[in-house]
């Protein structure tokens, strides 16, 4: 999901960018931008305007007018923003835009540009991010404005406003998680004897393991996938735990805690997503390979569930005892092998292009139009061997409350509170309420945990700014391992003793100078209503 958040993020510069106060939103267009401000009329900057603004600092009295309304830090930026390029390759970009999800992201940014009758400005927008990408001066904003094929861009201020209140929703948000869950501290001390006869959760277990890499073949994919099985040195069946990973990673982003759950007993199935991999973006970056389709909603799963295929011919094995761990887009899967149903939004309202009411504001909302397009009413993705799951920063909104109530197994979701890629209020803490309170489950927060907490550190695609990352993910490992031995320790082995790990008033005693936990058994549906 890297590439999606800085594209989004890009746009959303695009369009806000310029002016913070009194909604002076500024798309920008080829000559000129206009908008209203009800009861006021209409205004409008030329696009001349901020070119010399740019060039020289001078100051036409119109442009004047807007750039007084910013403080001198804004000012000071307003030049790098316009002329900032994005740096992809123009393949890329073209790539991007012409995907199923980048058009439908561009398409709903566009619901904000009024062309021609009234109409979105999709088409328009789209030539020229394309055009402005092939140019030598790179995609800028003040470049699209260049190549901008309409003379006129209408804004409309109060759909655009609606990205100003997300923002804001999400940091009053945060602040409500900090307050209810991390403002108070309370710890009770482990006794001695707590983990007599076997190690601690987050150490090393007591086993060596074999690493063995092999290929899946799941029939929906062009080609066999590779996935690593660690093996323990154990000469009876053991559970076996599949790690799913996200969007832009491989296998190498959970290797860490393979090797972990091996050393506890557990044999590791850690898999790799060909459409979805980092060898893929890579490809895509330089403009060698497709951006993924929606298909992957369906064959991710469905690439779990062809690996434990091909290993029920391997000896010590016992595939009746399967749990599955996934990470953003790969936690989406785990729900999904674990019962979550996939249902299409009959009205499809928010998809529509010229549906004017809304703008999509998050992952779940552009998933939930791929997952339109194909054409299915609902799927069911259950593979009955996963008898636990951990999802963490999962796309868990994807399934609504009526999909996430089929969730059949224990159930672990882990959230990072300062994650506005996949934000824990939409994605984490309202899917846990949905889940059947039968089930056991458990919601993890992770303060300040980010969507990059818990990946191998020095891979990925993009480099992503250190206050994107948040703290060193290196310092959240031992709380990964921690919770997930834990849980799959009591829910794959049944050994009840490491229950006492996952109770609420534990959490404290995994928190680090670097990242604070909170664990939570249950949740109403009225606490919801504590955020906005």
């Amino acid at each position: 999901m890297i590439l999606i958040q800085k594209i989004k993020s890009q746009f959303i510069s695009l369009f806000f960018g310029i002016f913070t106060v009194c909604l002076t939103s500024t798309a920008e267009a080829a000559s000129r931008i206009t908008f209203n401000l009800i009861p006021f009329g209409q205004f409008q900057i030329k696009v001349a305007d901020l070119e010399a603004f740019v060039a020289t600092g001078a100051k036409t009295p119109e442009l004047d007018y807007y750039l007084r309304r910013l403080d001198s830090e804004q000012l000071e930026q307003l030049p790098t923003l316009l002329t900032t390029p994005l740096d992809l390759h123009p393949l890329a970009i073209a790539n991007f835009s012409n995907s199923q999800i980048g058009a439908i992201t561009i398409a709903n940014f566009a619901k904000g540009i009024r062309v021609r009758q009234n109409r979105n400005g999709f088409y328009a927008l789209r030539g020229a991010i394309i055009a402005a990408a092939f140019d030598e001066s790179q995609l800028t904003i003040l470049n699209l404005l260049r190549h901008y094929p309409l003379e006129t861009i209408d804004l409309d201020l109060a759909l655009l406003n609606q990205y100003f209140q997300q923002a804001n929703r999400l940091t009053q948000n945060r602040q409500e998680i900090k307050r209810t869950w991390f403002d108070s501290e309370s710890a009770t001390a482990l006794s001695e004897d707590s983990h007599k006869g076997h190690s601690a959760p987050q150490d090393l277990g007591l086993y060596t393991w074999q690493k063995r890499t092999l290929q899946y073949d799941n029939p929906r994919r062009p080609q066999k996938g590779l996935f690593d099985l660690y093996q323990p040195n154990i000469d009876r069946p053991v559970p076996l735990i599949a790690i799913s990973h996200g969007i832009a990673s491989n296998r190498q982003t959970f290797a860490y805690l393979g090797q972990h759950f091996a050393s506890h007993g557990f044999a590791v199935a850690v898999v790799e997503h060909s459409e979805i991999s980092l060898d893929k973006f890579d490809r895509f970056l330089a403009g060698k390979a497709a951006f993924p389709d929606g298909q992957n909603l369906i064959n991710n799963p469905l690439d779990i569930s062809s690996v434990l295929d091909r290993l029920e011919s391997e000896p010590n094995l016992d595939l009746e005892r399967v749990g599955v761990v996934g990470q953003s887009f790969g936690g989406y899967t785990a729900l999904a092998l674990s019962g979550g149903k996939l249902f299409a939004d009959q009205t499809a309202a928010e998809c529509q292009t010229e549906n004017f009411d809304r703008v999509l504001l998050n992952l779940s909302s552009l998933a939930q139009c791929t997952f339109n397009q194909l054409g299915q009413s609902s799927v069911q993705l259950r593979d009955p061997r996963i008898k636990a799951a951990i999802a963490i920063n999962p796309m868990g909104g994807l399934f609504g409350k009526r999909g996430i109530n089929s969730v059949e197994t224990p159930t672990m979701i882990i959230s990072g509170t300062h994650d506005p890629i996949m934000p824990a209020v939409d994605e984490q803490i309202e899917p846990f309420v949905w889940l059947d309170p039968s089930l056991e489950k458990y919601l993890v927060l992770i303060e300040p945990g980010t969507h990059f907490s818990f990946l191998q550190e020095g891979l990925g695609v993009l480099p992503v700014p250190d206050t994107d990352v948040g703290p060193r993910p290196v310092y959240a490992y031992p709380v990964l391992k921690a919770l997930g031995t834990s849980f799959f320790q009591l829910h794959l082995a049944q050994q009840l003793e490491y229950q006492v790990y996952l109770q609420e008033d534990r959490a404290v005693q995994l928190n680090s100078d670097a990242f604070k936990l909170a664990i939570i058994r249950s949740l109403a549906e009225s606490e919801l209503e504590q955020f906005p």
